[in-house]
Parts: C-alpha cells; structure tokens; sequence
C-alpha cells in the first residue's frame, strides 16, 4: 500500500528511537488521524509503535490498531464479518488491559467507556453476514484521549 507524504513522515519518525521517546508523538499523530476519520492510517501508525511496547501500553495500541480496523470496515470500506472480528478482537484486548493493574482510576474509567461502546457495536451485528449499520452509525464513537499517560499509573511512563 502507498501512503502520502504526510503519513510517510509520519511513520519515519514513529519508526525511530525506542518505545519512551516516540509514544507521545505515535499518540498525537494516531489521535489526530483518528479525528480526521482516517482509521486505516491510525492504525498504520500505532502498529509501528505498538511493536516497540510491552505491557499495558502494548494492550492499549493494540485494541486501537484493532478498533480503527473494525471502524474502517463499518465508515470506510464496508465489511460486515472483518468489522466484527475486529470489534471482537479490539474488545478482548482492552479487556485484558483493565486487568493488568497499570491503569490510573480514570484509565479505569475510560477503558470501560470504550469496552461499552464495542459491546455496543458488537450488538448490532445480526449475523456474520447481517448488521444494523443505521445503528451502529448512530453510536458515539470512543473518545481517545488527548494526554494518554492520564490514563495509565505513574509507573507505566518513566520520567525524563
């Protein structure tokens, strides 16, 4: 796949240094791809970070790379099956990060918020062939959070 100059920049920055010293700005540029609805992108960009992490952090990147592929398949190029194994896998993944114990109380919080929202999504597959894509359009989608590190403990992010 090609990608435009912007999201080559992108990822050449993202590809550099280690997993402390680029997060923020993978965070910044995924989240602002994720305003601009180009989930594809998104998760171009946080797949190249994702594969720098561990922990907590990894869980995280890798529930949005999953999610921005499900809202791909459901806003972009529709894909009723791929969006729901998506939803399924995404949901798994920020399941498994509320247990890790490396959220803050409003990670807690927020980490709940986008497992409603892919329950809720998830409910409006019918079928591995059939969805209520009326519905799903309807449903807000999850905020990502600007400052990221709000939503882990102190622990998870060393100082500088």
């Amino acid at each position: 796949m090609e990608f435009d100059p912007e999201i080559l920049s992108i990822l050449e920055k993202v590809k550099q240094g280690d997993a402390d010293s680029s997060f923020d700005y993978a965070w910044g540029e995924g989240r602002k791809l994720y305003l601009k609805g180009r989930y594809f992108e998104l998760h171009e960009v946080f797949e190249f970070q994702w594969k720098k992490e561990t922990g907590g952090r990894r869980l995280l990147l890798h529930g949005w790379i999953q999610l921005a592929i499900s809202l791909n398949k459901v806003f972009v190029k529709p894909n009723i099956r791929g969006s729901k194994m998506q939803a399924e896998k995404s949901r798994e993944k920020f399941l498994k990060l509320a247990e890790t114990g490396e959220l803050s109380s409003f990670g807690v919080e927020e980490n709940a918020l986008i497992i409603y929202y892919l329950n809720e999504l998830l409910n409006n597959f019918e079928s591995e062939e059939s969805w209520d894509l009326e519905r799903i359009k309807q449903l807000s989608l999850p905020e990502m959070k600007e400052n990221v590190k709000e939503l882990f403990s102190s622990s998870v992010f060393p100082p500088k």
